[in-house]
């Protein structure tokens, strides 16, 4: 089927292609009956625009490049290996919707940026794809970055919300009635975990309460012991920031304790919020896979102006989080 062009709608209703794609794009100064004249030709060929020869004029690419960290064959590298797939796929769903195609880069190879061309660069995780961001900024590409500030010209920084999460989970159990708060966190530098040592020692000292945290390894064979270690320690709630609230209540359950009595437990959750809510977990319910459509968002305001900061602060997007109560808190 030949695709019907700007010139056969022009050609149609004995206009100028100028006066068509002014009528289209509701610009210029025609008569109103023209523009609808033309809007209503173009409806009945059934013309739709061709992004990409629009972009092509317009100087973009329609192409997103994805930093793909590199990964090595330990618990660790699997378990965020995860993550970063799920960003991918929500990526390529989300370019889909605006016609766009996804370049997938490996953050150890930088100097593939020179042979590509690129609208923005996507980074889920700065720490391994640095190299990449700094030979982005190089080339003038914008960066959107997700969970840590990137200093360069046009950015956006995609906040998850861990640190807001982490101050509402903490003043929930406390308003529960909590004393002695455990942490339960992964082994590592994700920038979650960061977030979650950092901002839990905050809150401990700045009410006086001692901090009891728990690391646990990245393929949580060790997370029942680290449990018992909380408990054993005497903390009367338990904080879950390493994700496994059905596993940790399962434990629970098991134990002579009675939830949400003696022990309460309040877990993150970034996979599965269903599951957390039909065993009564309460739950914080954080959705990183909106970081691309917020992305997209913002894509006008990266690629469009010479520079997206304002008074040195870059762009900032907030996803959406929600604390969901259960009945493993009082």
């Amino acid at each position: 089927m030949t695709r019907v062009t700007l010139r056969d709608v022009a050609e149609r209703a004995g206009v100028s292609t100028a006066a068509t794609s002014q009528a289209l794009n509701d610009r210029g100064n025609l008569r109103p009956e023209t523009r609808e004249r033309i809007k209503a030709i173009a409806a009945e060929l059934g013309y739709s625009p061709n992004k990409h020869a629009a972009a092509l004029r317009s100087g973009r690419t329609m192409s997103i490049g994805f930093v793909m960290p590199d990964t090595e064959d330990d618990d660790g590298a699997k378990r965020w290996a995860f993550d970063h797939n799920r960003q991918l796929n929500a990526l390529v769903r989300a370019s889909a919707e605006h016609g766009f195609t996804v370049t997938v880069l490996p953050a150890s190879r930088p100097d593939l940026l020179e042979a590509t061309q690129l609208d923005v660069l996507y980074v889920s995780d700065a720490r391994s794809g640095l190299d990449v961001v700094r030979a982005a900024a190089t080339r003038g590409i914008p960066v959107v970055a997700r969970d840590l500030y990137v200093d360069v010209d046009r950015s956006l920084s995609v906040r998850t919300g861990y640190d807001a999460v982490l101050r509402a989970s903490l003043e929930h159990l406390a308003a529960s009635g909590a004393e002695r708060i455990a942490l339960l966190v992964d082994e590592g530098d994700h920038p979650r975990d960061e977030i979650a040592r950092t901002g839990y020692h905050g809150w401990s000292t700045v009410r006086g309460r001692e901090p009891l945290v728990f690391e646990v390894d990245l393929a949580h064979r060790a997370l029942p012991r680290r449990v018992r270690e909380a408990l054993d320690a005497g903390a009367d709630a338990i904080l879950a920031f390493c994700e496994d609230g059905p596993e940790i209540y399962l434990q629970l359950e098991a134990s002579p304790l009675v939830i949400p009595r003696d022990v309460q437990l309040l877990a993150l959750c970034v996979t599965d919020c269903a599951l957390n809510e039909r065993l009564g977990v309460t739950h914080v319910c954080v959705h990183p896979e909106l970081a691309a459509e917020a992305a997209f968002r913002s894509l006008g305001a990266l690629t469009h102006s010479p520079s997206a900061t304002l008074a040195g602060d870059p762009l900032v997007a907030d996803l959406p989080w929600e604390l969901v109560r259960g009945s493993s808190t009082r």
